[in-house]
């Protein structure tokens, strides 16, 4: 009796149907991910629009800025996202600078978000401050090292 030939995947012919299956769902929903934040991103332009037509419109104040900077810094992540998954679907790698830089921005845009509330407990500032540290510190520790590859065995 002979056996099966090999799948590309390192497993036997009568698993490949299933891995092949299991993997385009896979892609399927990455791709499905990354239409969704596409979705999102051109919406928080229309917000970031929104923003800026009021400094044509009224009174510039400090809280208007904050708001229009914090919206943009939303749609910053989101692209940074977008880019994450882009580079998962083509490469199945993960980009580690990118995804740091996203966590990055997402504590900037927390800390505007602090000058707009009143009163913030001194525990949950200091755990983004050290949030913010350690992200600096992980960009700095990977230097040249960006991408963590993916194994599918």
């Amino acid at each position: 009796m002979a056996e099966a030939p090999e799948s590309p995947f390192n497993i036997p012919s009568y698993n490949a149907g299933i891995a092949s299956a299991l993997y385009k769902i896979e892609s399927g929903l990455y791709l499905l991910v990354a239409l969704f934040l596409g979705i999102m991103a051109l919406l928080t332009f229309f917000i970031v629009a929104r923003d800026l037509s009021k400094f044509i419109s009224g009174p510039v104040s400090l809280s208007l800025i904050d708001i229009a900077l914090n919206d943009l810094l939303v749609t910053l992540i989101i692209a940074g996202l977008i880019q994450t998954v882009i580079v998962y679907i083509k490469l199945h790698k993960l980009d580690l600078r990118l995804i740091l830089g996203v966590g990055l921005t997402a504590m900037v845009r927390r800390v505007l978000v602090f000058g707009v509330e009143t009163q913030i407990q001194w525990p949950e500032m200091a755990i983004t401050a050290l949030l913010i540290a350690v992200i600096v510190f992980g960009i700095y520790v990977i230097g040249d090292r960006k991408v963590i590859h993916i194994n599918r065995e």
